[in-house]
């Protein structure tokens, strides 16, 4: 059989859209194997049985038929890998005990085939577990996007099942097959973005995270070749001639760093930070610091509301931080040279054109490249490896930020937070022009150009985590506040989201929470081992809602009984399919004492009513739980 690797049809046809698309899955019992795929377009089901007549025949037509891509999730590590051996006619027991050795074991695709001469069959396929932003499991997923049912394999996977138990794991599959296809939709940007550089680069990248397509288009555009890294015993940092700072004690922590040998982790080779980068607390001006490899964080008061009345409240950011450093550095992996420079420079100045252009599409593309490249710099196993460049970026950028930090903190400008590529700002509308010089200038010193957004006000719990209100009302929420999407777990949303509307419009709390939508109530969690609550079983993933209900138990831990946290009085509700409207025991009053909770972890606490204050400060009465409407 031919292995040869090519462009896949879907990405030398004319059209981005991809034709015949089914999502699919596989399940593998001792006496049952299933492929199972679903038609995006037409909603249709198909399934294949191994025990079923001439399956390996069929199996293997379907998946090759003309103009058809099969999107699935982890399977290019374990589904694909159980294609091949249900069309070459392996057994079930024989299939099962693949399918155990690539999980217990963690076979590579490769290896497994390798292992159990298996061929690569050659099917269009597309992984969503590396386009999809967390890692995290299909089942967390389905949580996150409010999915109707989140449902843990009902039969153990190494039982023997009755043929009438066969249709308990379709069902299973299928509900597995629907989650799958609401990612895919959720991704449909992701992927048209992959779609674009795949034609671009002349390699299918549709399944690869934003890193893997950075080193990708490298490897393609400089023509180069895999290579074993050599993990460097320590590494240095030469810090840009610009960096010089008046503060004696900032100035001593540069030719510190400057001088320090960085010792490197020979397994995972990463950088080993000492502790005076790591750990230290820098106090400086009006406010204190930390540095380290993710970026600098300030660690100012928390718990703060900052609100512009009549001064300027505002951020400013470095725009293309990473990627500007790298070329007003001339920052280049060991072995690539000027080439990677230049291709580099092409790239950043394309997308520059682009977003001048309102070209979405290219401009979003190259950011994939741009970023992904920094990505990429600090992983052992890829061909742009380079740890000494990728301290050089990060603690450029940190001290690059410490010094515009140190010029305004010089026109009274109060610095309120600073976070990686931005600083948070308040000050007078007369130091307000002061600013704007300063930073003028440090842009012709640095090279480096700062985008400024106005806010109205920003309540910070941290730096990590705040609203911050634009001066059109508009509403941008960090951290554990940010609108629910694929990164975040669901947590309680419509609490955030009554904070949200309060500090930007004025609505209050029980006008949002009573408005909303029954799931915006939600949480969920993965529990390891699975939870249960009052002896059924739940799954790995857990989902609940608050309840007026004081008889029931919490949500557990199954292996050892400890309860899953804020779980008190909440009902599981893993089926949400049949629940129109909201619930009659939902604890509305829950959920406005955390909205409340929320308002004082952000400092907004001042413009609470001294009723609000109260019902937070004073513990619930034992009983029916009282519900506030």
């Amino acid at each position: 059989m031919n292995t040869k690797k090519v462009l896949p049809p879907a990405l030398t046809s004319s059209k981005i859209e991809m034709s015949g698309t089914f999502v699919f899955d596989s399940e593998t019992l001792n006496n049952y194997t299933l492929f199972a795929f679903k038609n995006v377009d037409t909603g249709e089901y198909w399934r294949v049985r191994r025990h079923e007549a001439r399956a390996p025949e069929r199996l293997m037509a379907f998946l090759h038929q003309p103009d058809s891509t099969f999107v699935g999730f982890n399977n290019k590590s374990f589904d694909d890998v159980i294609a091949s051996a249900f069309c070459v006619g392996r057994t079930e027991p024989e299939i099962k005990r693949i399918a155990n050795d690539v999980i217990e074991n963690r076979l590579q695709p490769w290896a497994a085939r390798r292992k159990y001469s298996l061929p690569d069959i050659g099917f269009d396929s597309i992984d969503l577990i590396e386009v999809a932003p967390s890692f995290v499991g299909l089942k967390a997923y389905g949580a996150r996007m409010h999915m109707p049912l989140l449902q843990d394999m009902p039969i153990e996977h190494d039982e023997d099942i009755m043929p009438e138990q066969r249709k308990i794991v379709d069902s299973y599959c299928d509900n597995d097959l629907d989650t799958t296809e609401e990612l895919l939709k959720r991704l449909d940007a992701q992927l048209l973005l992959r779609v674009q550089m795949s034609r671009q680069y002349g390699v299918d990248m549709r399944s690869k995270s934003d890193s893997q397509m950075a080193e990708q288009a490298f490897i393609k555009t400089l023509k180069l070749e895999r290579r074993e890294n050599k993990i460097p015993a320590t590494i240095t940092y030469t810090p840009p001639a610009f960096l010089v700072f008046k503060d004696p004690a900032l100035q001593a922590l540069l030719e510190r760093t400057s001088a320090h040998v960085f010792e490197m982790n020979q397994s995972t080779g990463h950088v080993i930070l000492p502790d005076f980068l790591g750990k230290g607390i820098i106090p400086f001006g009006s406010g204190s610091y930390q540095l380290g490899v993710g970026g600098i964080h300030s660690t100012h008061d928390k718990s703060v509301c900052h609100v512009a009345g009549d001064g300027a409240l505002f951020d400013i950011d470095v725009t293309s931080y990473y990627p500007s450093i790298i070329l007003n550095c001339g920052l280049v992996p060991e072995g690539l040279g000027q080439p990677f420079l230049d291709e580099y420079r092409r790239i950043y100045n394309t997308r520059v054109a682009a977003k001048r252009a309102g070209d979405k599409v290219t401009m979003d593309t190259l950011r994939i490249a741009l970023n992904g490249t920094f990505g990429k710099l600090a992983s052992r196993w890829s061909v742009l490896y380079a740890p000494d460049l990728m301290l050089a970026v990060t603690l450029t950028g940190q001290f690059t930020l410490l010094m515009l930090i140190e010029k305004l903190e010089e026109v009274e400008a109060a610095i309120l937070s600073a976070n990686t590529d931005g600083i948070a700002i308040g000050c007078s509308r007369e130091v307000f022009s002061l600013v704007e010089k300063t930073v003028a200038e440090f842009t012709e010193l640095s090279g480096y150009n700062f985008e400024y957004t106005h806010y109205r006000a920003l309540a910070l719990k941290d730096v990590n985590n705040y609203f911050a209100v634009k001066a059109d009302r508009s509403l941008k929420a960090k951290g554990i506040y940010a609108a629910l999407n694929l990164s975040k777990n669901v947590s309680a949303q419509v609490c955030s989201d009554a904070v949200g509307q309060w500090l930007a419009n004025g609505v209050s709390f029980r006008e949002t929470i009573q408005n909303a939508h029954f799931t915006a109530f939600l949480s969920a969690r993965n529990v390891t081992g699975g939870g249960e609550q009052s002896g059924q079983y739940l799954g790995k993933v857990v989902r609940w809602y608050q309840t007026t209900d004081t008889t029931l138990e919490p949500l557990k831990y199954v292996k050892n009984g400890n309860k899953v946290p804020k779980t008190d009085g909440a009902r599981a509700c893993m089926d949400i399919s049949g629940i129109a409207g909201h619930p009659e025991d939902l604890h509305y009053g829950w959920y406005y004492r955390e909205a409340i909770k929320i308002a004082i972890a952000v400092g907004a606490e001042r413009y609470l009513t001294e009723e609000q204050r109260q019902l937070v400060t004073k513990p619930e009465k034992k009983g029916k739980r009282k519900n506030v409407k």
